[in-house]
């Protein structure tokens, strides 16, 4: 919760909607209604384009993938015990713990799908109108990220989307944090199908060792049918993502 230096004041918001603005010590507080749908079109695009074009993206995807192995393991007893992000858009999460069992499978599961379900949560807080929550949130998740992060190149990930998050909360003029809020949760929902095409593209050209193989080996599923499970829930929360912002 930011503790209000002084009171807001109450200030016509986008699309005719009342919104409240507070200074705050930690970031200026934007909560209100939710954007109008040239917003959420433009960043919608900027987003894509990035996702296509810039490496960007791909490292954040990366950051947050494997952020999702880590939770999952923390979550049922596992000991995380590093996170890595390389230049090349590639990442591994080490945890220790039963080599069967539930706890192994949700690690296993969870980083191809987090991305995309990170985005649709931030896309259901954006219909609300709570901006800045989503700023904050992200903030607090790339912290506890940083715990866990084990190279340079990862930690200059995390550090950097970081701060600017940071910025843009504290400094930043509201119509800045909104519009910044949109395009992160745009990337997100945009880059968890598009990594599972990679993945897919990938095991086609012979790679092996991915998450749906050792789904695979674990489950005696086939690895296609984890990779269609991941590129599913990837669509449905993009398309659900969608459906809230420009709703």
């Amino acid at each position: 919760m930011t503790r209000l230096r002084r009171p807001g004041g109450i200030r016509r918001g986008f699309g005719g909607a009342v919104s409240v603005v507070a200074d705050g010590t930690l970031a200026v507080v934007l909560d209100g209604a939710a954007a109008p749908r040239s917003v959420a079109v433009v960043t919608g695009l900027l987003a894509l384009l990035a996702v296509l074009v810039s490496s960007v993206p791909e490292h954040l995807d990366t950051a947050v993938h494997e952020g999702g192995h880590a939770l999952a393991a923390f979550l049922s007893g596992r000991r995380v015990g590093g996170v890595w992000v390389e230049s090349d858009g590639s990442g591994l999460t080490y945890s220790f713990g039963r080599r069967r069992g539930i706890g192994l499978f949700a690690t296993r599961a969870a980083g191809y799908v987090f991305p995309s379900l990170i985005g649709v949560c931030s896309a259901r807080l954006l219909a609300a109108g709570k901006v800045t929550a989503v700023l904050i949130l992200a903030v607090a998740a790339l912290a506890a990220l940083l715990l866990v992060m084990r190279n340079r190149f990862g930690e200059l990930v995390v550090v950097s989307v970081g701060a600017s998050l940071i910025l843009a909360g504290r400094y930043a003029p509201g119509w800045v944090q909104l519009w910044y809020a949109y395009l992160l949760t745009w990337v997100l929902l945009f880059s968890g199908p598009r990594s599972v095409l990679v993945l897919h593209r990938a095991r086609r050209r012979g790679a092996v060792g991915s998450d749906a193989d050792k789904l695979a080996e674990s489950t005696h599923l086939p690895a296609l049918f984890w990779v269609l499970a991941f590129g599913a829930v990837s669509l449905w929360c993009a398309l659900k993502g969608a459906a809230l912002l420009l709703a």
